[in-house]
């Protein structure tokens, strides 16, 4: 099983740098070039990724790498809305002087666009899991994909969608819907959270809340799991025919990681590497605010927010939503870094984002230079649409190419 988990994983970063040579805005799209061919650099240096090896990442200390990593560079939108509200206003004020472009700025309006800077609406929760007929995800999908925390997971006999997960407190809320003909019953048994002391005692203190938890066929149910030792980051389960285990989203460093990013010391760590048929490696971070590095930059993932934007610059929603990671780099090499290249795939579209089309942004974009020994960070965006698809952004700059995977994983986290 842990064969096939890992080439599942594989298979779906592979499918992303498969994508990079497309331009489509969505699969139905042209294409452009392709690369061919992309194969797997041995498994360096993996270590304290979550999703691997349950005992192993059970034993991790959380150092609370979700709240108390030391931000140096904190804040960078704070002000903006009301930066944009200001300049918006002004430029208002001009037109109506002027009192051209009547129409233009009326549909800008109604798009939620001032001066080309959109406003984001921020999209309170999750859609919620319904009942509409699905087509069950293999065992290798299920793999690839991890612990979906943005999409439902379908199953022949049930269907979930995470809506919180949590370590230190361990918490997990889970809506579940039965598409068996029997009624499915959870209990403390055959649904909790998992650590295991060194004799391999399970010390999770787990608890099903309200358990017995029946769910009736075509009914759907939340069921919330908690865990006395708050470091349980892991939960199983088994009913209704399935069996499986789901971890905690959020990458958990140990003590002398938590800094990572904070600062531009060089640093030479990440989880997998990727190389394209030419050679060129990329690094990858398969876990939310995993930091990875090459000696000459580093990078992680921040924060993650969804939206109820109809459209990001040239990405459309179509049939999903879209959605923004955060993301931190860091220069630490004595050269200017360029991001020469930004790809992003999920829900459908491969799509390379010029600075242009992250211009709608505003001061909220990710910027694509960095001085020597500086740290930027800003957002950009990916469609949701389905959990079996491939989603992740690659940035290839000219100190060296690295990619965010697995975005489908990353929990809805605020911004701080």
């Amino acid at each position: 099983m842990g064969f096939r988990k890992f080439a599942a994983i594989i298979l779906v970063l592979t499918i992303l740098l498969t994508g990079c040579g497309k331009t489509a805005t969505d699969d139905e799209g042209a294409q452009g070039e392709e690369t061919a061919g992309v194969h797997t650099d041995e498994n360096q240096g993996r270590d304290n990724t979550a999703t691997e090896d349950e005992d192993a990442g059970e034993a991790l200390t959380d150092s609370g790498a979700a709240e108390d990593i030391e931000d140096s560079n904190e804040s960078l939108t704070e002000g903006t809305s009301a930066d944009i509200e200001a300049k918006a206003g002004g430029d208002a004020a001009e037109d109506s002087q002027a009192g051209e472009n009547t129409s233009g700025d009326d549909a800008a309006k109604e798009a939620g666009e001032t001066n080309g800077i959109i406003e984001l609406i921020p999209m309170k929760e999750l859609p919620d899991l319904n009942m509409d007929p699905q087509e069950p995800f293999t065992i290798e999908e299920i793999a690839g994909i991890g612990t979906s925390m943005l999409t439902p997971v379908y199953y022949d006999t049930l269907r979930y969608q995470i809506r919180e997960f949590t370590s230190n407190p361990s918490r997990l809320v889970i809506d579940i819907g039965n598409t068996s003909n029997e009624t499915l019953v959870i209990t403390d048994k055959n649904m909790e959270f998992s650590i295991l002391d060194f004799e391999g005692n399970n010390i999770a203190g787990s608890k099903v809340q309200g358990a017995p938890v029946s769910i009736a066929p075509g009914e759907i149910k939340r069921v919330v799991v908690t865990a006395r030792n708050p470091d349980a980051g892991v939960v199983f389960f088994e009913f209704g025919g399935v069996s499986a285990g789901i971890s905690c989203p959020v990458f958990r460093p140990f003590p002398n990681e938590a800094a990572d990013i904070t600062d531009s010391r060089p640093y030479d760590k990440y989880g997998y590497i990727i190389e394209d048929e030419a050679g060129n490696p990329f690094i990858v971070a398969e876990n939310f605010r995993q930091v990875i590095g090459n000696g000459k930059i580093k990078a992680m993932s921040r924060a993650l927010m969804i939206v109820e934007n109809d459209r990001i610059g040239p990405l459309e929603k179509g049939d999903g939503f879209l959605s923004l990671v955060k993301v931190r780099i860091a220069n630490t090499s004595d050269e200017v870094m360029r991001i020469d290249r930004l790809y992003t795939a999920g829900g459908g579209v491969y799509l390379d984002l010029t600075e242009e089309d992250l211009a709608v942004l505003g001061d909220m974009a990710l910027p694509l230079t960095a001085e020597p020994h500086s740290i930027i960070e800003g957002w950009v965006p990916f469609r949701v649409r389905e959990g079996r698809e491939a989603y992740g952004i690659v940035f290839y700059t000219n100190l060296g190419n690295f990619m965010l995977g697995h975005l489908q994983t990353y929990p809805v986290y605020p911004d701080h």
